[in-house]
């Protein structure tokens, strides 16, 4: 595989990846939805307080510029008093609105993303100024070109939505001149309203197929190459020779202890192949035999060297070497389905050592015995 293939991002975003480019704030999402939200935010404003806001904004203008009796001399102090005023009514009329858009502007971008503060994207970055040196790849590329043809197609939409909605309204508009101002108003204001709607509706259907296809972008674009994927892998689980050096260091320790502990074994079963157990019984002291030590090949051959050394008895008995190597690890006492086959090599072991017993030490434990039965 040549080098251009081997760098091809072909495999997904790994946990550590996402979460590097949600710390940069990169991530899926789609202004759309959160222009449809407000649009709805408006009609509802509209809809429920449209009268209130007609009726609110007369009167403001009809106290703003008509000249109050109790205002003898409009100085400042008085303009600056009515252009309070002004501003304050306006505020509580419009309140609704801004707070229903700031609310829905928030909800719609936690949904997207979640709760999301990313210092990163705040900070300054001089590279953003470089235009002329990033313009093809941020005018020119996959995502450029797919914003660039949602857009024609939203504005193709939303035309022919307008049409629609408006096209038997035609004499109705034309004769709007003879109607009065308020029934004007509320006609153009009703069909504005009926537009907006219309047009929110099919957004929402263009909104979420923006989002899908930015999750999609952001996919591809999160995308590793194997050697990504390998190298993130060291980076967190640390280098693979590394590990299998100190996994190395770890077996020679741990054989290293293994075979200090070989010379208190009371026998040696081996297998004469490649297989060798060193097994401890002490009566008072071991509730079962304890495999001391178990190895293989090389291994073997070191357990039996140590045990001719100290004169350790060695039985073959290749069913039994084999069953412990594969079922008990070193430290642990022998399971109770080997008692038998270990008991009968124990006693093996015992009836040899004291057939190599001194005579007089024979005696000398025939007199004992013979004393204790008096």
């Amino acid at each position: 595989m040549s080098d251009d293939s081997s760098a091809e991002k072909t495999e997904p975003a790994s946990e550590k990846r996402r979460q590097e480019y949600r710390e940069r704030g990169e991530v899926a999402r789609s202004r759309d939805v959160i222009s449809v939200l407000v649009l709805f935010i408006g009609i509802g404003y509209f809809t429920f307080f449209g009268d209130a806001l007609y009726h609110g904004l007369g009167e403001v203008m009809s106290r703003f510029f008509t000249l109050r009796p109790e205002i003898d001399l409009l100085d400042t102090n008085s303009a600056l008093a009515l252009g309070e005023e002004s501003v304050l009514a306006m505020a509580r009329m419009l309140a609704p609105l801004v707070g229903g858009i700031v609310l829905v502007s928030i909800l719609g971008n936690v949904a997207q993303v979640g709760f999301l503060l990313s210092p990163k994207a705040m900070a300054p970055n001089l590279d953003r100024l470089n235009f002329f040196t990033k313009v093809i790849s941020h005018f020119f590329n996959k995502q450029a070109i797919g914003t660039l043809i949602g857009s024609l197609a939203k504005m193709a939409v939303v035309a022919i939505v307008i049409y629609v909605t408006l096209n038997g309204d035609g004499p109705m508009i034309k004769a709007i001149s003879t109607l009065t101002l308020v029934d004007g108003i509320t006609f153009m204001l009703g069909r504005c309203i009926s537009v907006v709607f219309n047009v929110s509706i099919v957004l929402i259907i263009i909104a979420l197929a923006d989002y899908m296809w930015n999750r999609h972008v952001m996919e591809e674009k999160m995308k590793m190459s194997k050697q990504e994927v390998k190298d993130e892998a060291k980076d967190v689980e640390g280098n693979p020779q590394m590990k299998g050096q100190m996994r190395r260091r770890a077996m020679d320790m741990a054989n290293q202890r293994m075979m200090q502990d070989v010379p208190q074994a009371d026998v040696i079963v081996n297998n004469p192949t490649h297989i060798s157990i060193a097994l401890r019984y002490r009566r008072g002291h071991d509730g079962a035999p304890v495999v001391l030590a178990k190895g293989a090949d090389l291994m073997a051959l070191r357990i039996r060297r140590i045990a001719k050394a100290h004169s350790i008895p060695m039985v073959e008995n290749v069913p039994l070497a084999r069953a412990l190597y594969k079922h008990v690890r070193v430290g642990r006492p022998v399971p109770s389905r080997f008692y038998r086959a270990v008991a009968e090599v124990l006693a093996y072991v015992y009836r040899l050592k004291r057939r190599h017993r001194p005579a007089s030490k024979r005696r000398g434990t025939q007199d004992q015995g013979t004393g204790t039965n008096r």
